[in-house]
């Protein structure tokens, strides 16, 4: 069996195998005999970020359901049934307010662009539909900029509002001694100025070399305002970010009670819960999403219902005992592993999982269910077209009384 990047099913194609394993072998499309007519000319082909880029957007919807099917039941075991209509959240594009642009070269030979597929070789980006016209407008300048410095980079990450209309960037240096490396930060802060609100120029291990400027933009959805930094997790697709707000709110049931916010970065789930009259407990292990969570906190009017806790997951399961009407997870691709049975074994009556990883959320699923739960609703996102990826909320309750 084979799995060949930029071929639709039923295409004959030319292609280069890349990977050989046991069982499969990957490649990618060097040309297109034969092609679907689910195939489109996009400018996203160009775009190595978008790897279905190639795809018409309704049948890549209907691709993504299928595949999510399909990943349940073979990873989870996990009968197609169980997920009902599984209804998938359709989105407009220029969607993307999170960033991470590679770069490569240094002075005139900079690129500034994306990996290849299953590579390290970044190539620009050219035209994009994911990014806004705003922001693919800025980009040849940004790099110009970068280029001039003669600065070593290997990243550029940004961060910008619902409107696109304000930013925030952080540089990564590339290797180098301690003393370039401040007199690089200093000409990468100087270049990027121009061009966001606030920069934050980092070495390859993440440690801060400068800063100037905004530390945090504010991010409105559904009514509250989040205060988040460009080092943050948030969530990335401008268009949905409410439709998924309201639908935790909805899925988090009746009546209010004590819930857990596991992983729970800025506040973004905290803000679903509290809407839903829950007193929510947020717990997060990232030192600059908690300091996020907790200046966003001072904002809130119904702030007495929201603790935040710095910590890891794993380690507030350690050191408190407590349990909880519901738990609210909404871990990273790796998805919640040895940690699926003990936040399940918290939550009394209910568990809303938000997955942006099919894979690992049907391994979770599987062990949430031993220990009484059944899926009860779910629900899809395509919080990334052009790509394979997904988004999901399901909704598990505990007992017989699930669907």
């Amino acid at each position: 069996m084979g799995f060949v990047a930029g071929a639709l099913p039923g295409e004959e194609v030319e292609a280069e195998v890349q990977e050989v394993r046991r069982n499969f072998w990957r490649g990618r499309t060097v040309a297109v005999l034969a092609p679907s007519r689910e195939r489109v000319l996009a400018p996203s082909q160009e775009c190595a970020g978008c790897d279905w880029g190639h795809f018409d957007l309704a049948a890549a919807r209907a691709a993504k359901r299928a595949l999510f099917l399909e990943t349940m039941q073979r990873i989870g075991k996990l009968p197609p049934e169980i997920f009902g209509d599984l209804p998938i959240a359709l989105s407009p594009l220029s969607h993307r307010i999170r960033n991470r642009f590679h770069l490569e070269g240094r002075g005139g030979e900079l690129v500034l662009g994306q990996f290849a597929a299953r590579t390290h070789r970044v190539e620009p980006i050219g035209e994009c539909r994911a990014l806004t016209p705003q922001t693919a407008a800025l980009l040849p300048s940004v790099r110009d900029a970068l280029a001039a410095t003669g600065a070593t980079l290997s990243e550029v990450a940004t961060l910008e509002d619902f409107p696109g209309d304000r930013r925030l960037a952080r540089a990564t240096l590339g290797d180098t001694g301690k003393r370039q490396a401040r007199v690089e930060a200093d000409a990468v802060l100087h270049a990027l100025g121009p061009f966001f609100e606030g920069v934050r120029v980092v070495d390859g291990e993440g440690a801060l070399l400068r800063e100037a400027g905004e530390k945090r933009l504010p991010l409105e959805v559904g009514g509250r305002t989040f205060l988040v930094s460009v080092d943050t997790f948030f969530q990335g697709n401008r268009h949905l970010a409410r439709q998924l707000l309201t639908d935790v709110a909805n899925a988090s049931g009746t009546p209010a009670g004590d819930a857990l916010d596991a992983f729970g970065g800025v506040g973004f789930f905290a803000a679903a819960l509290l809407d839903a009259g829950h007193s929510t407990t947020s717990v997060e292990g990232s030192a600059s999403a908690a300091r996020d969570a907790a200046k966003t906190r001072l904002t809130w009017p119904d702030a007495d219902r929201w603790r935040i806790v710095p910590s890891s997951v794993g380690g507030f399961l350690s050191s408190s005992p407590k349990r909880f009407d519901l738990v609210v997870a909404d871990p990273p691709r790796t998805g919640l592993a040895r940690l699926a049975v003990p936040l399940g074994e918290r939550a009394r009556r209910r568990f809303v999982y938000v997955s942006c990883d099919p894979a690992t959320l049907a391994r979770d699923l599987a062990e949430l269910s031993g220990v009484g739960f059944r899926v009860a609703d779910a629900r899809l996102y395509d919080l990334f077209p052009l790509t394979h990826r997904v988004e999901s909320v399901v909704t598990l309750l505990r007992g017989a009384g699930a669907a």
